[in-house]
């Protein structure tokens, strides 16, 4: 098992099947895929890379204040799920992305993979909201950066 940097395009053929399955892979782009501050790792077994996920550089509008990155593309192929392969990927772009001095992660995480999320500290905020074609989703976030058991509180403008 290896953890290892990829481009973009390398995630998708394990984005594809599981969060676009039946959909055109041009839809396994995001917006900022390409920016070079973006971070794309994946689990390798073997030759074969099982699981990805992606960091990009956008800022969280709920927290200003905070120096922050999305967590998106977070999948492993089905054959390889509930073996520990994606929370070993979150923790390793965790320690990644402090070294950055990033101070708080979040991600919009489908309903179905929220436990997944609280097992590794990340705290739901907000309302489910649906994306067409894809299903509903709760945004999830945790702060990197600070040592306190605190949880932040929304920004009310």
């Amino acid at each position: 098992m290896e953890i290892k940097r990829l481009t973009a395009v390398e995630t998708y053929h394990v984005r594809h099947p599981v969060l676009r399955p039946g959909r055109p892979i041009e839809d396994c782009f995001f917006m900022l895929d390409d920016h070079p501050s973006s971070l794309h790792l994946g689990l390798e077994l073997g030759d074969s890379i099982v699981s990805v996920i992606s960091a990009l550089p956008i800022q969280c509008c709920i927290f200003p204040k905070y120096k922050a990155m999305r967590l998106r593309g977070i999948a492993t192929l089905d054959q390889f799920q509930k073996q520990g392969y994606g929370s070993k990927l979150i923790q390793f772009i965790e320690n990644e992305l402090k070294e950055q001095k990033i101070e708080l992660l979040w991600l919009n995480a489908r309903v179905e993979s929220s436990l997944f999320y609280s097992k590794l500290g990340y705290e739901p905020i907000g309302a489910f909201f649906n994306i067409d074609r894809i299903g509903m989703h709760q945004m999830f976030y945790k702060l990197i950066m600070h040592q306190t058991s605190e949880k932040i509180t929304k920004n009310k403008a």
